[in-house]
């Protein structure tokens, strides 16, 4: 009799990544996915006769990550997933008409900002940029790559690496509040202050040690050919050429128990697969809720999120526009007037913003920023349609007008 696999519920790029490395390594693996593609929140919106639109996550950072791990396994990531790297970070924008953007190189922003906002606040982006890069490299091992990271480990490994490290990432002063200390500017504050958002927090609540992320986009932002979701089906890919299978269209109903270890998994068609191990890769909350069963609910019931504690949401539009503004550039933020107002109704009053900051994706944009070519002429043209993904800050539950009876 073979051996049962390990299975994988859930195909986003966590359960991806353990499933290529099981496979490599010559382990039995199968990938189950509830949806009709892999990737998770790395999906795709098609519309007849355009390429996909990436309608998760749209920007990849990092990739040193991904790097490792081929190197690790003996693969090439850059074979498998071409890159282009990207010199404007994003462009930035305001109800009043200003523009600002940020680049990979640390002095071209600084310059641009001294344009925009003055030399003092140019100086504080330079100082700035060296402090993001000392939170990041002070969390990185210790945090950000530690297995199951808690608070005692987190000090215990910082004080090992740097005993000054603790105060050096500002743990208790929220990133609003270190902005404010930082800059005069306020637009500056409400750009940098965007970065609670990566994590789905709000700066007025969220760590100063978020600026991390600032230093981790100015190391690197890529695209890739045919978007995020390319990286997701490569690693499928990657995973089936190693002998693992993926299947979607997968629901899997329910973790079956034998003595105290995941056994196998039901799924909603009535089918019983057996399992040497099982790794869930989705929302801990489920299996304390009980959805993937009774055997799982207890286990997990500590670990769910509560209501009040998940962070915040997004709605978000992908569409195919004709005449969409010059000044929109591939990754493009229109800010709102008023941000604390803006994260006051996503989480105190539990409602979408009334005057919302817009992230704007534009794949087909030039990488500098300017009109999308017209298909025909190749020549940049109002009238040409393209590819637009944009995503607003929301709340993460109903609010109370919306809140069933």
């Amino acid at each position: 009799m073979s051996e049962a696999p390990v299975i994988i519920v859930g195909a986003g790029i966590g359960g991806l990544t353990a499933a290529l490395e099981l496979a490599v390594k010559g382990c039995p693996v199968l990938v189950l996915e509830r949806q009709k593609t892999v990737g998770g929140k790395m999906r795709q919106v098609h519309f007849d006769g355009f390429a996909g639109i990436d309608s998760g996550p749209t920007v990849f950072t990092m990739r040193w990550v991904f790097d490792e791990l081929f190197d690790n396994l003996g693969l090439d990531f850059n074979a498998e997933v071409p890159l282009k790297k990207l010199n404007l970070l994003a462009r930035h924008g305001w109800p009043d008409g200003s523009r600002l953007d940020l680049f990979a190189d640390t002095e071209r922003s600084a310059d641009a900002i001294g344009t925009f906002a003055g030399s003092e606040d140019a100086s504080a982006y330079r100082q700035f940029a060296k402090t993001s890069a000392d939170v990041f490299e002070t969390l990185d091992r210790t945090f950000m790559r530690a297995s199951r990271p808690n608070p005692l480990s987190l000090t215990a490994r910082i004080a090992r690496q740097n005993v000054r490290g603790m105060t050096a990432i500002h743990p208790f002063r929220t990133l609003a509040a270190e902005l404010a200390r930082t800059f005069r500017d306020p637009r500056l504050q409400q750009l940098f202050g965007r970065y609670a958002t990566y994590t789905g927090g709000s700066p007025y609540l969220a760590p100063a040690t978020l600026m991390l992320i600032a230093h981790a986009e100015r190391c690197g932002v890529w695209i890739a050919d045919g978007g995020m979701h390319a990286l997701a089906t490569t690693f499928a890919d990657l995973v089936t050429q190693h002998g693992g299978t993926v299947r979607c269209g997968a629901h899997v109903s329910d973790i079956s128990v034998s003595g105290g270890r995941a056994s196998g998994v039901q799924l909603a068609d009535g089918e019983a697969i057996a399992a040497s191990a099982i790794i869930f890769n989705g929302d801990v909350s489920a299996l304390g809720a009980g959805h993937l069963g009774a055997a799982t609910a207890d286990k997990h019931k500590r670990q769910a999120v509560q209501p009040a504690d998940r962070s915040q949401s997004a709605m978000t539009w992908s569409a195919i526009a004709r005449g969409a503004s010059d000044d929109i550039a591939p990754h493009t933020v229109a800010f709102g007037p008023d941000y604390a107002s803006e994260f006051a109704d996503v989480f105190d009053r539990r409602r979408p913003p009334a005057s919302p900051t817009v992230y704007i994706h534009a794949p087909d944009r030039p990488a500098g920023g300017g009109r999308v070519a017209s298909r025909a002429t190749h020549q940049p043209t109002s009238e040409s349609r393209e590819r637009i993904f944009m995503l607003v800050n929301a709340p993460p539950h109903q609010s109370p007008r919306e809140a069933p009876s």
